[in-house]
């Protein structure tokens, strides 16, 4: 098979998006005149005018979605690829070396060892694993987790592929966190590599993915960033089940309609792409900003700026909805998925200071402008409810004079154009959910019924989604808005480890996060049924999910009401019906490793196992010069390891006790000499 491309020009890129962000912003015209001429007569000037303003820019958002999702549809059905790209031979063999990077930070290394080499034996299978090599790059600081890392790396090496390497190294200090863990990649490794796949402790890539790839780039000379849109698997709670239903169904078109208007200036999700590396080096060392954190420091959304910086240094960005096999988990809980929005909304929100940087092509903006505003989105609409709600308040509780002191001839009565409000209302809800139709419509024509659950469990699952998102939607809101209230405030959010494990929301910690939306809801609810009550159903929509959020947040993250819905055909995805071969083995691979896991502590198992203490210390010269924690800290850790080795008393070693003494070679291998000795009596 030949090499193809179909061709597009630079008028033709101008006149996509001229459609998408002119029908977006026509459609925000038009609604936003016919909203100015329903808002009462008798609202004050700044009242009007805030109110004009705000609906405005959340109306725009909702515009913006729906076109690009109508135009993702159009090129689905029409079954067409993303112009402008060369498709290369899949049977050709690549010329080029790949290193798939693996960034950790405290994550599971059963579950992370367990997705490589699964990866790695489906590579193997396309013949071409040679051209490729693993690097697990290690920000961990659980010393535990470590341990377990380096034993885990090396049981893995053992069963990987021939002619295929995976290397570690373990960073002492994570600086710049990721972005900075892949350029401490680049700058030691880089040279001998073309490419770099980068991925999430989570992700999944098929072999063939991959492979397409490396030959994609290749073949595409001045391409500096391929993304492959990865799809959420291998959950079972409630939440997670149905972020990967809308994901499946709606996600298609939304990637398709970014791919549409964005074609090579496209952005990169930090994750399942694939890099040149020459790109990279020469144009994505990344500023530290000014100022303290939140706003100043490291930058934590990275991605958007790598891709913003790499198409500013002329290479082309690709969003590829046709790469299929490529995969990731999502959070198993509503409250786990705030705490990593949380992260990525202070991320977005330091684009801000980025956003008027030099040189930028005019999309790279465009791009830092939808992630800023997909999160003040939720404080503008916030902001819209309060003053469309303080207005109507407002009217009851202090009624308008109808006759005015000065003489006129005809009372003045105010203007309320309520069917015009009424009208608007269902308009925007309607850009809000007939695009998950036309997903549905893409679904249905891409899977067997057998494979989804049915016609009318595909059906039913979508109108369970568009209820479970209406009622979560306030919650959310409530969430982002205060997340950006937060951050403008001054509140640092840190960088933690993202929780994986589908153990369940419990009612403490469900109660901590929720219990001001259940307040907020109710106090609502009253002051509105009392002082205005014609606006009380109108705003149960959005009461009603606050006032509830408690039981939706628990009920939604219960891996048994997940498996439920699924009996029941609930947001069934084809993935879990005909599951990928690639998942297969990761899991098989999971729970192997799972099995010979041990609760000991990281400098326990040094001490106890002959093989890890030897391997452990070959590695320290790898893993960087021992951070500085003090001579009284490691006296103290000393302590306690002598009175474990000749007193079995239990070691109760802090963090930064249990790091000093892994730092030391001579006292572990005393140690373990010891302990052998010991056991041998």
């Amino acid at each position: 098979m030949s090499e193809k491309i179909i061709p597009i020009s630079p008028r033709q890129i101008r006149n996509r998006r001229i459609k998408a962000f002119g029908l977006t912003g026509l459609s925000t015209l038009l609604a936003t005149l016919k909203w100015m001429t329903v808002i009462p007569s008798d609202a004050s000037l700044l009242t009007a005018f805030l109110m004009i303003v705000l609906f405005m820019l959340t109306f725009g958002w909702i515009a913006l979605f729906f076109w690009s999702s109508i135009f993702g549809f159009t090129e689905l059905l029409r079954g067409r690829k993303i112009p402008g790209i060369i498709w290369p031979d899949p049977n050709r063999q690549p010329v080029s070396r790949t290193a798939i990077l693996m960034p950790v930070y405290n994550e599971s290394p059963q579950s992370v060892f367990a997705n490589l080499l699964a990866m790695a034996k489906s590579l193997e299978k396309t013949g071409q694993q040679r051209f490729y090599d693993i690097f697990v790059l290690s920000d961990t600081t659980n010393p535990k987790v470590w341990i377990e890392e380096e034993e885990t790396w090396m049981k893995t090496r053992q069963m990987m592929p021939a002619d295929m390497n995976m290397y570690y190294r373990r960073r002492p200090i994570n600086v710049a966190r990721k972005s900075g863990n892949i350029e401490d990649f680049c700058q030691k490794w880089g040279a001998f590599y073309d490419f770099m796949i980068v991925l999430d402790a989570d992700s999944l890539l098929t072999g063939q993915t991959m492979l397409t790839m490396t030959l994609l780039m290749e073949t595409n000379k001045q391409t500096g960033i391929i993304q492959a849109p990865p799809m959420c698997i291998n959950r079972n709670s409630l939440f997670a089940r149905i972020q990967q239903f809308a994901g499946k169904v709606y996600g298609p078109i939304v990637s398709a309609g970014l791919a549409y208007w964005q074609v090579g200036d496209s952005n990169y999700w930090g994750h399942n792409a694939i890099i040149r590396v020459k790109a990279f080096m020469d144009c994505c060392k990344l500023p530290v900003l000014s100022g303290r954190a939140p706003f100043g420091g490291h930058i934590l959304s990275h991605d958007f700026v790598e891709a913003a910086l790499i198409r500013r240094g002329g290479w082309q960005a690709w969003l590829l909805p046709e790469l299929k096999g490529s995969y990731e988990e999502c959070p198993p809980s509503m409250i786990d998925f705030a705490i990593r929005d949380r992260r990525w909304c202070q991320g977005n929100m330091q684009h801000i200071k980025i956003l008027f940087s030099k040189g930028l092509h005019p999309v790279s903006r465009i791009h830092f402008i939808i992630g800023i505003m997909s999160y003040l989105s939720s404080p503008l609409w916030l902001g819209f409810l309060l003053v469309g709600l303080s207005a109507a308040l407002g009217r009851n509780i202090f009624p308008p004079e109808y006759f005015p002191t000065t003489y006129t001839l005809f009372p003045t009565w105010p203007i309320f154009d309520q069917i015009g409000v009424i009208s608007l209302f269902v308009f925007s809800i309607f850009m809000l959910i007939f695009p998950k139709f036309l997903g549905l419509i893409i679904y249905l024509r891409q899977n067997k019924a057998s494979e989804i659950g049915g016609v009318f469990g595909a059906i039913k699952s979508v109108l369970s989604e568009i209820l479970f998102s209406a009622l979560s939607a306030p919650i959310m809101m409530m969430f982002q808005s205060k997340f950006v209230f937060d951050i403008f405030a001054g509140n640092d959010a840190g960088w933690k480890t993202q929780n994986r494990d589908e153990t369940g929301t419990s009612l403490a910690e469900a109660w901590q996060r929720h219990r001001w939306h259940m307040i907020l809801g109710i106090v609502t609810s009253l002051i509105v049924w009392k002082y205005a009550h014609g606006l009380f159903w109108w705003m149960l929509p959005i009461t009603i999910g606050l006032i509830l959020a408690l039981p939706i947040s628990m009920f939604s993250s219960r891996e048994e009401y997940g498996i439920a819905a699924r009996k029941h055909h609930y947001f069934i995805i084809p993935e879990e019906i005909k599951i990928p071969e690639i998942l297969q083995e990761a899991l098989k691979l999971r729970k192997m490793f799972a099995a010979e896991e041990r609760q000991d502590s990281g400098v326990e198992r040094v001490v106890k196992n002959r093989f890890l203490n030897a391997l452990h210390i070959l590695m320290l010269p790898v893993n960087g010069p021992a951070p500085d924690f003090g001579a009284k800290v490691f006296e103290t850790a000393q302590i306690k390891l002598e009175n474990y080795l000749q007193h079995n008393i239990k070691m109760e070693l802090s963090r930064e006790e249990e790091i000093s003494l892994l730092y030391h070679p001579d006292v572990l291998k005393k140690a373990n000499l010891m302990y052998l000795l010991e056991t041998a009596a």
